[in-house]
């Protein structure tokens, strides 16, 4: 019951909650959750759901939408439901406890996934191919104008069924960056169009992208330890810059489209009289955001808050989501070779000892993370130094980790230069975990 998380958020000291507008029964037709992410290795709960770490729930919206929202759209939301034994102002009386209690009451959701995302409206690869299932995120591309217009109703038409809130969550509002192939996107007719309309040269882009495209098809050995010169010498690293500046202006062209759909969601919150409503950006971290987007110097002018996920099991595994590609894409190079370079270029250091794609996966609940905790705070630092105090630096913790570790974790949090930060959802959250929190908090 609700009486009874309150107390124990009371108990740590939390200061603000963030919700969603859906609420859930479990269901043997339903969803896992928690998720599985790619690979279906299983994360579980620290806290049961229905006396379960893990199970399948169906998931209904709790409100019903305005459909002269969504007028001309191919997409709206879910239609609304009356299942019985469900009680549909759970998210009202969430956010309503919070203000009682004097804390900060948020909403996250997704704008720019909608429902039966039509293949026209997803980011297109140098190759003009766009994303498959499984995808963490199946999201559409933040310049298609007709997912933009699904964002901006979604986002009016939960607004109007909560008076009072305090900010809303933009989560998934960038392009995507868990495959090798994200980063290789977009290349859709929109972006093109807006890209020109801002002055970049698109053949230059495509062209460079393309190149770099091609190289890592035919990868050798050879080539791999010249990444890593590169990495350590650079004026070698700004030399291949001076001669490839399409990459650096699609990076520049991907953060100025993500900042201009969050200047969006501003001006349209401030349209519906929601002035004080706090916006936040919650996206990748550093280098990843780069590539998705998500810029936080730039954002730091429009946003309130912001939230760099640091998402330990997303880490553990990326090197073998990329490499995997890259080994498929070259099947003569071997996995250690291709982990080795990838570890340091992601800046991912390790207690690997012998470096095999069946090494990098997603951690039980109770097995240490391989990932050097410390490179956590660096990169919150490096965001810090971005934003110069213009925005608040809230990074997004998640405590999918043993105990020990979270504590470890905290501790290098604390001596960083963040102001405050989100922890990721209470059932991740066992009393052990939270006595952690609330007494290297306090």
């Amino acid at each position: 019951g609700l009486d009874a998380v309150f107390a124990n958020l009371e108990r740590v000291g939390v200061s603000a909650i963030t919700t969603n507008t859906r609420v859930a029964q479990p269901s043997d037709s339903g969803e896992r959750f928690p998720d599985l992410h790619i690979d279906g290795y299983e994360r579980i709960l620290d806290r049961p759901l229905w006396g379960q770490r893990e199970l399948r729930m169906a998931k209904y919206p709790a409100f019903p939408s305005d459909p002269a929202l969504y007028e001309g759209l191919p997409y709206r939301p879910p239609p609304h439901q009356r299942i019985s034994g469900i009680d549909y102002d759970t998210p009202l009386k969430i956010l309503a406890e919070a203000t009682r209690r004097g804390w900060e009451a948020h909403l996250q959701f997704h704008p720019l996934i909608p429902p039966g995302l039509r293949p026209e409206d997803q980011p297109v690869r140098i190759d003009g191919s766009i994303p498959r299932p499984p995808q963490v995120a199946l999201s559409g591309c933040p310049n298609n104008p007709t997912v933009q217009a699904y964002g901006l109703a979604l986002l009016e038409d939960l607004l109007r069924s909560m008076e009072s809130l305090d900010g809303i969550f933009l989560d998934w509002a960038e392009w995507p960056a868990y495959q090798l192939t994200d980063h290789f996107a977009c290349f859709c007719p929109h972006c093109q169009v807006k890209a020109e309309a801002l002055g970049y040269d698109w053949a230059v882009i495509t062209h460079d992208v393309r190149s770099l495209w091609d190289r890592l098809h035919a990868l050798n050995a050879g080539q791999l330890e010249t990444v890593n010169n590169l990495l350590s010498n650079p004026s070698r690293l700004l030399e291949l810059l001076l001669h490839f500046p399409g990459w650096l202006d699609l990076l520049r062209f991907k953060a100025a489209s993500v900042t201009a759909f969050y200047q969006m969601v501003r001006v349209r919150l401030d349209q519906l009289g929601r002035h004080k409503v706090q916006l936040s950006a919650r996206g990748w971290a550093p280098p990843w955001n780069r590539s998705s987007g998500t810029d936080y110097r730039a954002l730091a002018d429009i946003c309130n808050v912001l939230t760099p996920k640091l998402f330990f099991f997303d880490y553990a595994v990326l090197p073998r989501w990329y490499g995997q590609t890259l080994l498929e894409w070259n099947p003569g190079l071997s996995e250690s070779t291709v982990l080795d370079t990838l570890v340091s270029v992601l800046n991912l250091p390790d207690s690997v000892k012998h470096r095999r794609f069946a090494n990098y996966h997603m951690a039980g609940p109770e097995v240490p993370h391989h990932v050097d905790l410390h490179v956590y705070r660096e990169r919150v630092d490096e965001v810090h130094d971005q934003v110069s105090g213009r925005a608040k630096l809230y990074p997004y913790l998640h405590a999918y980790l043993p105990a020990q570790q979270w504590k470890k974790l905290l501790a290098l949090m604390l001596d960083s230069k963040m102001e405050g930060a989100w922890v990721h959802m209470y059932g991740y959250l066992s009393d052990e975990k939270l006595e952690i929190l609330r007494t290297m908090w306090h």
